[in-house]
């Protein structure tokens, strides 16, 4: 999955840190500066990876508004997570 390393390399290093979309899209681009294209590109990218996280337990998400809010790592990486991660993930 596109983007699994970045999202899980940022937020496992900061367990219990409240993340927005923008800051994690930030950092799977490597602040580059990127065309507004790409970086929805990368949003859908980040949100798929954040959205299996979320179904496997590692990310919560804590709303804040109707249209935002934070994602925080709960805890130590599921192995099954770092496998599929592992499997799928391309430098």
């Amino acid at each position: 999955m596109k983007y699994a390393r970045e999202v899980i390399e940022l937020m496992a290093a900061h367990p219990g840190v409240e993340f927005r979309m923008a800051q994690i899209v930030r950092y799977a681009v490597r602040g580059k500066e990127v065309s507004p294209r790409r970086r929805n590109a990368v949003r859908e990218g980040v949100r798929r990876v954040l959205l299996e996280l979320r179904r496997t337990g590692q990310v919560a998400f804590i709303e804040h508004g109707e249209k935002s809010g934070f994602y925080v790592w709960r805890g130590r990486l599921q192995h099954e997570v770092l496998e599929n991660c592992h499997a799928n993930c391309h430098n």
